[in-house]
């Protein structure tokens, strides 16, 4: 077998045995299912983790080892450029773009190698044994990750180099021809995957065929053509699929335009009927899929509404946010099955998780910040913001207000940022309330928050009812546009 060699190349078993601590993770919130009663000890939640993708891998070894059907990731391509996610502020439409990740490689294409080397290997040893891993790149690396992939899954269970085809953008050069696609390395775990012939995986029929289709009380048929002895003969062909078994070119899948419904922000975002072709081709109801460059969720997304279980991980804590968001109003979405209809389903319970970075959690990112103090990645904060609430009771039934919010810092914060907000509200981007708040865990039991086409968030929440008496908990959490998590707890004495 042909192998890779780079400057700085670890050897497998290196990589494989080196020692980690493996509870790295604390969980920051559960999400309940809508309408059902929360129960921590039930059997599976979906898991999205906010934390350095090698030591998440190598965190979840000791619980998911061979237990991943499947594993996308779209790592970064090392195009030397940065990449932004967008964070708007209030209601008035006003968008900053914040950096998501920076796909620059001080020490070049040698520690880009060693960087999804180590990742892929680890992948592998979550991968079970049916399982597949598809690898997002381009045009830039795909040829070197493709040995590498060769070295670490064998070349025999290479399966397919998928073109992802979508029209170019409005490019310019005339130096050379047009890049307008993305490169898909499909392996499989073993010769024995899973691997479906699903009509929702089918690509439509081209405008020819389309154009050659007929209906008669027997179904849709075509007319092929041939001849006898000189003379032309046809006969109808019924067609049993409303489409072909997809080609290793795909050209049926737009990229995201801002405009579109599923749009998030996110620059690199990639459509979900790209993620559904993959996911239902590749495994099978309630199978786990894993997604550990998860970026704007769209893996998480398309899982969740086809009831496979989920795990994602991102290292931006904005994109972890933006992705709980999503996750929540997925029944506003578009249902993956059927395009023109809403999903219109709750999403299953889910926590998060996290390698805890104190730091990024106490500090206002760079975007936000005046010239004059616009030195680092992210400023650390001396103040937290601060929040005041009312709280109605009426009996067993309270609802909570949200009164006011003060930021302590607004003089280094950019004019444009704080001429943007016309209200306290527009600070918030998300704020919840754990009703009934026990074992040190925060459940989202009522949320209001902010999503890219829906900038209107509730400033007083829904009634909730206690049906036994006593004392509870009651905790309140606000996230800012910052990012700054801030709760605060209050105690409800309930007489019935």
């Amino acid at each position: 077998m042909v192998v890779l060699k780079w400057n700085g190349k670890k050897k497998r078993n290196d990589i494989l045995l080196a020692k980690q601590e493996t509870n790295l993770f604390h969980i920051t919130d559960i999400y309940p299912p809508f309408g059902i009663d929360f129960k921590l000890e039930e059997k599976w939640q979906n898991l999205l983790i906010w934390g350095e993708n090698k030591l998440v891998l190598k965190s979840l070894l000791k619980e998911f080892r061979k237990k991943i059907s499947l594993i996308y990731i779209d790592p970064p391509f090392a195009t030397g450029g940065d990449f932004n996610l967008k964070i708007q502020i209030g209601e008035g439409g006003k968008t900053l773009d914040n950096i998501a990740y920076k796909d620059k490689w001080s020490e070049g294409l040698d520690s880009y190698l060693d960087f999804l080397y180590e990742r892929i290997l680890l992948m592998k040893e979550l991968l079970a044994s049916n399982g597949s891993i598809y690898v997002h790149l381009d045009w830039h690396n795909s040829h070197y990750i493709k040995l590498i992939m060769d070295e670490i899954f064998g070349n025999e269970n290479f399966r397919n180099e998928i073109v992802w085809a979508y029209p170019a953008a409005s490019v310019k050069t005339r130096r050379f021809f047009i890049r307008s696609y993305d490169t898909i390395l499909f392996y499989s775990n073993s010769d024995d995957y899973i691997f479906n012939d699903d009509p929702n995986i089918y690509m439509e029929y081209s405008n020819r065929v389309k154009n050659a289709l007929k209906k008669d009380e027997y179904g849709v048929f075509y007319y092929r053509g041939g001849s006898h002895n000189g003379k032309k003969l046809s006969r109808k062909v019924y067609v049993e699929q409303d489409g072909i078994f997809p080609r290793d070119v795909w050209n049926d899948i737009p990229y995201i335009r801002a405009n579109t419904s599923e749009y998030q922000g996110f620059s690199t975002q990639k459509p979900e009927r790209l993620i559904r072709r993959i996911i239902l081709a590749s495994t099978n109801e309630s199978d786990i899929i894993a997604d550990f460059f998860c970026g704007s969720g769209t893996t998480l997304a398309v899982a969740e509404k086809l009831g496979r279980r989920w795990i994602g991980c991102d290292s931006n804590k904005h994109a972890i946010h933006m992705i709980k968001k999503r996750i929540l109003s997925l029944s506003e979405s578009n249902d993956i099955l059927n395009w023109k209809k809403k999903y219109q389903r709750e999403p299953r319970s889910f926590k998060i998780l996290a390698i805890e970075k104190k730091k990024e959690m106490d500090s206002i990112p760079i975007i936000f910040l005046r010239q004059a103090i616009d030195k680092e990645k992210r400023l650390e904060i001396k103040e937290t913001p601060n929040f005041n609430v009312k709280i109605h009771q009426n009996g067993n039934e309270i609802e909570i207000e949200l009164l006011n919010y003060e930021i302590p810092f607004t003089n280094l914060i950019l004019d444009k940022v704080k001429e943007s907000v016309k209200s306290f509200s527009d600070w918030i981007d998300y704020w919840a309330i754990d009703f009934e708040y026990k074992n040190n865990v925060f459940k989202n039991i009522w949320t209001s928050y902010r999503t890219p086409k829906s900038r209107i968030i509730s400033l007083k929440s829904d009634s909730y009812h206690y049906n036994e008496p006593g004392n509870y908990r009651v905790v309140v959490k606000t996230i800012d546009i910052f990012g700054i998590e801030i709760t605060k707890n209050f105690e409800i004495n309930i007489i019935l």
